[in-house]
């Protein structure tokens, strides 16, 4: 019987439990499920009454779509300064407070008759104001709630508890709109983002007395001294300049995000037309659609958590190959049963992008303007998340369905296949990113 140790790509440890085993990260987790599930109901319940109040037109939810990323896009900035600054516990739950109270209009308004246009817009207004907060705020806390040692496998479960509770929303959404108006299960929703506030608020940031291990010395280290103030907002953001220029290979972290962005933003906004176009379905479908989409994160979460050797930017170029292949097939397919199986597979791949690079963000950037990055990561996420939801509603309305999602497919598939090329040729500009905890650079 060999001792020596197995080489291994992928697999699955028994020790990926000790973090669940974390008092903080269990009451986190429980939070962000709560959370996403509340978030999952409600984008499911208002894209199909912005479908429905604009005659099944696609018109209404992409203007919808455009505001919840236009707004964000011009406050993310000074919020990144907010959530380096402000207490993590109290500002989450306080966001989560206001999405509750904003989202919870729109049945009060549905006492007194059809929800207008107007007055859905206003409430997407107001409750994207400080939402946007919630992402860049959330990843930035994360090093406060668990050793540094533990960041990578916390990121795998959030990703799969975040998504898995996002899937629950359109499940739990498309099964009660065969009972209740859509406006009620916002109300619900709202239940639970007052649920995930309450829990939100009593957990407790990492003390002194845990420290994180020590960093090497070629690192630095991404929290600050108990006695040191966050610096100001200028002296932040020319430190990060400064630490960028010294750590080039982050840049490609922000435009795999940037990407992201413009692939997944468009998605979600077509599933409407897909139930009814492209199956010949009805709601019942729609929710099984954005369940399927949804629930490509859950497994990407699984493969994170579960990948040793391989590099992080292999696995996310081929995550785009395989959101590529499977988006030109569900081009081509009108089978109720192939349709979700392919986006099951772009939601997979697609997806694996976003916990990798964050937990490459949280190793390499120093802690006191880590939310500051996550708002320049998020502000580029917005930029590509526009110019993909009007783009794509413009390219659907102009040559069709299938034929936009053919053209994604191919193209994604023909940008995955030359960068993973240019990872081979150039590591300068595509370095090796490692999918452990040190990610270093080469």
């Amino acid at each position: 019987m060999s001792t020596g140790k197995r080489p291994r790509a992928f697999v699955f440890n028994l020790r990926w439990e000790k973090i669940l085993r974390n008092s903080r990260f269990k009451a986190v987790i429980l939070a962000l499920t709560l959370t996403q599930m509340s978030e999952g109901m409600t984008q499911t319940a208002l894209t199909w009454i912005a479908f429905r109040t604009g005659h099944n037109n696609l018109s209404l939810v992409a203007t919808i779509g455009f505001l919840q990323t236009l707004v964000p896009f011009l406050i993310i900035l000074p919020g990144g300064f907010l959530a380096d600054r402000l207490p993590s516990s109290p500002m989450l739950s306080g966001i989560n407070l206001f999405k509750g109270f904003t989202y919870s209009l729109i049945p009060l308004f549905s006492l007194f008759g059809p929800v207008s246009v107007l007055k859905l817009e206003i409430i997407v207004i107001l409750t994207a104001v400080l939402s946007s907060l919630f992402a860049p705020a959330f990843n930035a806390a994360l090093p406060t709630f668990v050793p540094s040692d533990a960041i990578k496998k916390a990121n795998g479960w959030i990703q799969t508890f975040g998504q898995g509770g996002y899937l629950l929303g359109p499940l739990t959404a498309g099964g009660l709109l065969f009972y209740l108006k859509a406006p009620w299960i916002i109300l619900g929703a709202g239940i639970g983002f007052v649920l995930a506030a309450m829990i939100l608020i009593v957990i407790p940031a990492m003390g002194p007395g845990l420290p994180a291990p020590a960093s090497p010395p070629d690192r630095v280290s991404p929290t600050l001294l108990p006695d040191e103030d966050p610096p100001g907002f200028r002296t932040a953001v020319r430190e990060m300049v400064s630490f960028l220029k010294q750590k080039p290979s982050l840049v490609a972290g922000f435009l795999l995000i940037g990407l992201f962005g413009l692939i997944n933003a468009p998605l979600p906004l077509l599933f409407p037309l897909m139930a009814t176009q492209m199956f010949g379905m009805d709601k019942g479908f729609y929710t099984v659609l954005s369940s399927a989409y949804f629930l490509g994160p859950f497994f990407s979460g699984l493969i994170v958590i579960g990948s040793s050797r391989l590099p992080a930017l292999f696995l996310i170029l081929s995550g785009y190959l395989l959101s590529g292949a499977a988006l030109f097939g569900l081009s081509k397919s009108q089978s109720v049963w192939t349709g979700p199986t392919m986006l099951v597979l772009a939601g997979a791949g697609i997806s694996l992008t976003q916990p990798l690079v964050t937990e490459w963000f949280q190793q390499s950037i120093p802690r006191h303007f880590l939310g500051k990055a996550f708002s320049v990561s998020g502000f580029l996420f917005l930029i590509f998340c526009l110019v993909g939801i009007k783009g794509g509603t413009l390219l659907v309305q102009r040559y069709g369905l299938h034929p936009f999602l053919e053209g994604m497919g191919i193209s994604l598939c023909i940008l995955a296949g030359v960068l993973l090329l240019a990872t081979q040729l150039s590591r300068k500009v595509f370095p090796k990113v490692t999918a452990n905890p040190s990610l270093p650079d080469s």
